[in-house]
Parts: structure tokens; C-alpha cells; sequence
């Protein structure tokens, strides 16, 4: 920022339809029903409303304010397609989109951020903050470089988590909220957070563990608190790992319920939702499966809130896969080791210890 100050602009705002701008700005925020053939005021009137749609706003201050963050990051990369004012930097490629299944318009989801992460911001104003998966903000500020797989209104990166464009300790603060979940590789999503994450800097994760299907656009992996802490040991000293008031368990249940009870037929919907909490902890399992709010349910809600699932396979015949897949690995592995050395001489102990190395690299040519 130029001045040092904390500047906050909205990206998004309730619809009005005054002039044909309005009706542009309605379809640039919902790019998934544009082509729906109907006005900007009747989609919003038949569904829009319904369904929360929100308008464009202020874009060419958030266009000017995106040139300027961009231009305090370094990247490791070129854009796959070159960038023009105040347009997102665009890093997805066709084979990319192929490869994470990412469909034309994905489900975009819209959050503030809450008091703690703009409280960090207005308290750090030379800070440099990523969102990893930021979906739609309702604001930007100078501070927040967004990344997403979609060009939405507030998106300033466009690229996939495996893969983010920056070049090494770029960031003072990294947040992944909600999104880890929808990554094919989390783990590879949780070494770039960490590359790109200044020595010193802080990373705040929210990861989902009891929670049904939800696709943005796919939902691959939940975790445990364990689990989330096994990602970022290797490169983070863990501060804490806490359930925080909205990763309660009454969320995890209430969802679950919900999609249960909306899966049923209306009869055996009505019995559901007739028991009560003790019902159903008193009930046998094997006595419950043959009920109707068991039975009937429908087969997609059970792939939504199940268990587990049961996978069988075959295995792959022929030497060209087996060729192309030790390839496969060894560029993994090649190409985890050098995110690994990266981190390392970005650390403070490979500076403190250089020279030591140093020294000890002058004894050896000596010997």
C-alpha cells in the first residue's frame, strides 16, 4: 500500500436494474446462468433473489487495487495467457482444468472474513496475506492476493493449490479456509502454502472432518485435527490445532440430518422426523436398517452422508504404464525434494549455518 493505510472496497452488492450497466454487472457476478434467456431483472425476480444473487461492484477500484498488490509479489512463472489491466493472472490450463475436473463455472462460495483476519490486516499493514481457495469476497483490500480455480469478482490468481505461481517466501500470512477438502492432493496444496510462506510467517488453516459431500467443484479428502497437523509439521512449528465455534459438533450433526430427513420420501421423511434424540440412540442398527428412513433412502444422499465407501479395482496392463508411471513418480519425487531444499534455504538456520558450510567446504578441497 502507498500510504500504509488499510483500504477495504466491496466487490459485490444487492442487484438494481436502473440501467443496461446494472443488468452487465448482475451477469459478470452469476457467470453461470448468463446465457439463461431471460433479462438480468427477470432472472433475479424468478431466481436470483431466491437463491442470494449479488451484482458488481466498484470494478475499477478493485481493478486498480489488484494491479497494485499484484505488482508487490514476485512470481516463480508467466501467465498461461497474457494478462491485461486489472484482470486476474491466469495460470490455469486446459490440460489443469482436465486433470482437477474443473468445470466452465464452478460453485462459487461468498464469505467475510470475520474480525480476526481484517483485524490482522488493519493491525499489519505492510503484511502481504494469500487466500488459498478464496471463492467470492464480498471485499478486497491491498493486503489479500485471492487465489482461486475461477476468475470470480475478487479472484486475483487463477491457478490450482498444487501448483501456486509465486516464487518462494512471498507471504506473511496464508489462509486456507474450507478448502483443503476440495484439492485432489492436499498434501501437495500444504508444501506450496508453505513455499510461498515467508520464514517466520503464519499459516491458519480451516479444514472440515465431519461433514457430508460438498462439491466445489469436487470434494475429495476430510481430515481429523491429526490429520491437519500431519500436513504442516514438516515445515511449521504447530501453535495449536483447536475446534473452533464453527466447526462445532452440532454443525457436523444438524447437516447430516438435514440431509438425511430431505432424502426420505414424505412417509418415511414424516417418521424421521418424529423420533426422538433417544429413539434413535436406543434403537438397534440392525433393527433400524430395515425402517423406512433407511431403506428408502435415496442413493445419492447415502453417498453424501455415508460412512465410508467400498472400492474394488483392477490393476493396469501394460509396459507402457508401468513406464509411465515410475516416471510419474520419480518427477514427484524430484520435484518434492526441491520444494524441500527450497524451504530449507529459506530458512533462518541454512543462513546462520552458511558459514560453517563454507569453511567446511574449503577443508575438503584442501584434503
Amino acid at each position: 500500500m502507498q500510504d500504509g493505510s488499510y483500504n477495504e472496497v466491496p466487490v459485490i452488492r444487492t442487484p438494481v436494474f436502473k440501467t443496461p450497466a446494472d443488468d452487465l454487472a448482475y451477469w459478470q457476478a452469476n457467470p453461470d446462468v448468463a446465457a439463461c434467456g431471460l433479462s438480468a431483472p427477470q432472472h433475479y425476480a424468478q431466481y436470483g433473489q431466491h437463491e442470494g444473487r449479488m451484482q458488481a461492484a466498484n470494478q475499477d477500484l478493485v481493478a486498480a487495487m489488484r494491479e497494485r498488490k499484484l505488482e508487490r509479489i514476485a512470481f516463480r512463472q508467466n501467465p498461461v495467457t497474457p494478462r491485461t489491466y486489472g484482470q486476474p493472472a491466469n495460470y490455469m490450463t486446459d490440460a489443469i482444468r482436465q486433470e482437477f475436473h474443473i468445470p466452465p463455472f464452478p460453485p462459487i462460495s461468498a464469505h467475510n472474513y470475520g474480525g480476526y483476519i481484517a483485524g490482522l490486516q488493519k493491525e499489519h499493514p505492510d503484511w502481504m496475506f494469500l487466500d488459498v481457495g478464496a471463492g467470492l469476497r464480498d471485499t478486497v483490500t491491498e493486503q489479500m492476493v485471492n487465489v482461486d480455480v475461477f476468475p470470480a469478482l475478487s479472484t486475483d490468481v487463477v491457478c490450482v493449490g498444487e501448483n501456486l505461481p509465486f516464487a518462494d517466501a512471498q507471504f506473511d500470512f496464508v489462509l486456507c479456509a474450507a478448502t483443503l477438502e476440495h484439492t485432489k492432493r492436499p498434501w501437495e496444496v500444504a508444501a506450496e502454502i508453505c513455499r510461498v510462506l515467508k520464514p517466520g510467517g503464519i499459516v491458519r488453516i480451516d479444514y472440515p472432518f465431519l461433514q457430508p459431500v460438498h462439491g466445489y467443484p469436487s470434494h475429495y479428502f476430510n481430515a481429523t485435527p491429526e490429520g491437519n497437523i500431519s500436513l504442516f509439521e514438516k515445515w511449521c512449528d504447530i501453535q495449536y490445532c483447536i475446534v473452533e465455534d464453527h466447526f462445532h459438533p452440532i454443525h457436523a450433526l444438524r447437516w447430516m440430518m438435514e440431509d438425511w430427513k430431505n432424502g426420505l420420501p414424505d412417509d418415511a421423511k414424516a417418521q424421521f422426523g418424529n423420533m426422538r434424540v433417544d429413539d434413535f440412540l436406543s434403537s438397534a442398527i440392525p433393527d433400524m436398517m430395515q425402517q423406512p428412513f433407511c431403506t428408502e433412502l435415496s442413493p445419492e444422499t447415502k453417498k453424501v452422508i455415508c460412512a465410508g465407501s467400498t472400492l474394488e479395482g483392477v490393476k493396469k496392463q501394460g509396459p507402457q504404464f508401468y513406464g509411465s508411471l515410475r516416471e510419474e513418480h520419480l518427477a514427484q519425487e524430484v520435484a518434492q525434494a526441491r520444494r524441500d531444499v527450497e524451504i530449507m534455504r529459506a530458512s533462518s538456520s541454512w543462513k546462520v549455518t552458511a558459514p560453517l558450510r563454507k569453511a567446511l567446504g574449503g577443508l575438503r578441497k584442501k584434503s
